[in-house]
């Protein structure tokens, strides 16, 4: 691990914009210098770190990036790089760094003029999304926190699942749009804090598979319970929430 300074990440990797920040780092838009000045995306995360050095935890977290990485699966986006550098004994900062897209699906529908997404673009997009999320689910990972703003939209059209592997650790867009973390498109298990599993982003995938055709968001709550009560307005008696709960 090197001491703080001038890192590799800061030697090859060169800040254009910062493009979000979350709780714990902050994201930028960045050349690779060693690679013909590419563009990527550097997620820098603040680690506290103990005793025995970096969590556990996080190592096998970005285990299990750099491990999906090695399928380079079109529908996930790609991590090319992981640099640690020691800011103090008690913190680490750890920069990821991930190709780069201009776009998520929040961006995307926004500038579809009307009457909207074509349903034939509708099915290959979710298509593409759901063949990324059974990727995910084949190796184990439960993405948690999808929606449109972590979902990525290549200029080609190519769908792109982000944010995922690392949810404990960050939680910031890798876009360049600037949005509140949501609850709009958590299931309700994940709302009532119960035990879940893939069955979670699947509900998840059905509020953006809405949206995409409504152009707007499904269940748009302003709280757990307000988001829980307008799920059971529309999908069944609240009357029997309030009796059961």
């Amino acid at each position: 691990m090197e001491k703080d300074g001038l890192s590799r990440a800061d030697q090859q990797y060169e800040c254009v914009a910062e493009i979000g920040e979350g709780a714990y780092g902050k994201v930028f838009k960045a050349r690779d210098l060693k690679n013909g000045g590419r563009f990527v995306a550097l997620k820098r995360v603040r680690v506290q770190t103990g005793e025995e050095g970096m969590p556990l935890s996080t190592i096998r977290e970005v285990a299990v990036l750099r491990h999906l990485e090695t399928f380079e699966h079109p529908n996930v986006v790609r991590l090319f790089d992981v640099c640690t550098v020691s800011r103090t004994d008690r913190e680490t900062k750890l920069t990821l760094v991930f190709e780069h897209v201009d776009q998520d699906l929040t961006t995307y529908l926004d500038k579809v003029p009307e009457p909207g997404v074509p349903t034939e673009t509708i099915k290959d997009m979710m298509f593409q999304l759901l063949r990324g999320l059974d990727f995910l689910h084949s190796h184990r990972v439960v993405h948690r926190d999808l929606k449109p703003q972590n979902i990525l939209v290549t200029s080609s059209g190519q769908i792109k699942l982000a944010d995922f592997g690392l949810a404990r650790i960050y939680s910031f867009q890798m876009a360049l749009t600037s949005v509140v973390v949501t609850l709009w498109y958590r299931a309700p298990e994940v709302l009532l804090q119960s035990s879940y599993a893939t069955p979670v982003d699947l509900w998840s995938v059905g509020c953006i598979f809405a949206e995409m055709f409504r152009r707007k968001p499904l269940f748009r709550g302003s709280s757990d319970v307000d988001q829980l009560g307008k799920i059971l307005d529309c999908c069944c008696c609240r009357q029997c929430y309030c009796l059961c709960a």
